[in-house]
């Protein structure tokens, strides 16, 4: 065990709350079980956060969360909420997503907002496109008092890394430009969780054509769980 998870567990054990940075990477290497099964007859819901900045571990917070639930690899449901981060919103974060301190004025806060997306979620698997830190921010919430979210979070950066190592670009934008995916929406949660269900679908496809056949083959051909980890030591 590694010297930060010791310092971690042994916080808990104390009845000393651990620091966010300690918090995040005890969490950040726990990764849920996946089930069994056919990948393209997996039950997904894949989701996108907008947050106040990209520092979770230093205080950036959710402003708000789009998802689309996947059956057969089609879409059947979406879930779109505003979150009050209840800290202000800078500029520069105004300026990419566009949600201002007025909009989420009056908002539900991030534990009542994260319990809806539960509700809607079940027992589903997660997908996000850099879930590194989709996973950081969420377990920063929890960090801060909102529940936990105990499902399995893939992440559709690392199977596009594995399926196209030689590409520099694996943006959402990169991705859905190659794929012919429209993005509707950019920077709005619903609208990117829109367009990386299309593209996570494309990319199954892919993986089994390599014959891939379930989501424990897809995270050991890919790596995917080991680099969700490492990359969120960024965040």
């Amino acid at each position: 065990m590694s010297g930060f998870l010791r310092r971690a567990f042994s916080a808990v054990a104390n009845g000393v709350k651990p620091s966010a940075r300690e918090f995040m990477r005890a969490r950040a290497h726990f990764h849920a079980a996946l089930p069994a099964g056919s990948i393209a007859f997996q039950r997904y819901v894949v989701f996108d956060l907008e947050s106040t900045g990209l520092n979770p571990t230093g205080g950036d917070a959710m402003l708000s969360i789009g998802a689309v639930r996947l059956r057969n690899t089609e879409p059947v449901a979406r879930f779109s909420i505003l979150v009050d981060p209840r800290r202000p919103i800078p500029a520069e974060s105004i300026r990419y997503h566009g949600i201002t301190e007025e909009m989420v004025r009056g908002q539900p806060r991030a534990d009542d907002a994260i319990a809806q997306f539960l509700d809607f979620v079940g027992d589903d698997v997660l997908v996000a496109h850099n879930a590194a830190f989709d996973r950081t921010l969420l377990f920063m919430e929890e960090y801060r008092g909102a529940p936990s979210v105990p499902n399995p979070i893939l992440c559709s950066v690392a199977l596009s890394r594995w399926l196209d190592p030689d590409e520099q670009d694996h943006s959402l934008d990169g991705l859905c430009g190659r794929a012919g995916i429209v993005i509707a929406g950019r920077h709005q949660a619903l609208g990117d969780a829109e367009a990386t269900a299309s593209l996570w679908v494309h990319l199954l496809a892919r993986a089994a054509a390599r014959g891939v056949e379930d989501l424990q083959e897809l995270a050991r051909r890919s790596r995917m769980q080991i680099s969700i980890s490492a990359m969120a030591e960024n965040f």
